[in-house]
């Protein structure tokens, strides 16, 4: 599908502990009181991997529809057999060992993102719920009132720009922080404009101010300052092509 050099291919089941790992790497671990925590991330990142694996949505235009983007390192070796574990490997966990099978057959995860396609108003309202709905309910450890700050400013200046028109929000672009400078970021960027063109969707992201350059690069626009409601997040589009 996409035309860049890092190949993006679509999460599976046996990558939502590496997701929820490096979300909380890229995220989280220099902050003292994080958003979130390690299980609540993986509980989230497995929620989309699995409705983004489901084909309902996509058989109709009615149905947020979310797309979960990863890009792998080489470390895979796709001759690799399991009789290659030794007997410790063997002994762990069902779902640990099916990840680990992923990652020895095709590579690890080290950079993701988290697409929403939104192809009606239906959809589109579905963006603007509550955090708790699409992430799930705190774990301990948490602050509610801060999440309901974070994901309350991101969906009201959302809101504002995009209202119930159709398109495609880019909610989380991330790298591991081992992958960074390797142009993951740029290569999950233009894997999203490549979709969008395909629908001919608009494609909505909150950008941090120290890469609104890079995403102004691949085609957003930074929108005006009286419709931003983050104090962190810059609200950016790109507009429509193709479709």
């Amino acid at each position: 599908m996409t035309t860049t050099t890092s190949k993006v291919e679509d999460a599976v089941a046996a990558d939502v502990p590496t997701l929820g790992a490096m979300h909380i790497n890229a995220f989280d671990d220099n902050f003292p009181v994080p958003l979130f925590v390690k299980p609540y991330a993986v509980a989230g990142w497995g929620k989309f991997v699995r409705r983004a694996a489901d084909p309902a949505p996509a058989s109709g235009s009615s149905g947020l529809q979310p797309r979960v983007g990863v890009i792998r390192d080489d470390s895979g070796n796709r001759n690799w057999s399991p009789q290659a574990l030794g007997e410790r490997e063997r002994e762990r966990e069902r779902e640990d060992l099916v990840c680990r099978l992923t990652c020895a057959l095709v590579g690890t995860a080290k950079a993701a993102c988290l697409l929403w396609i939104a192809r009606d108003r239906e959809a589109v309202d579905g963006l603007y719920g509550a955090w708790r709905d699409a992430w799930g309910e705190p774990h301990e450890g948490m602050v509610p009132d801060r999440l309901d700050t974070f994901f309350g400013d991101m969906k009201a200046q959302h809101r504002t720009v995009m209202g119930r028109n159709p398109h495609m929000y880019l909610e989380i672009i991330m790298a591991h922080s081992t992958a960074r400078g390797k142009g993951y970021g740029k290569a999950l960027l233009l894997f999203a404009n490549e979709l969008a063109d395909e629908l001919g969707l608009p494609l909505y992201l909150d950008a941090d101010e120290d890469v609104v350059g890079l995403y102004e690069r691949v085609g957003y626009v930074r929108q005006p300052e009286e419709v931003r409601e983050s104090k962190g997040l810059v609200p950016m589009v790109r507009a429509a092509h193709g479709g």
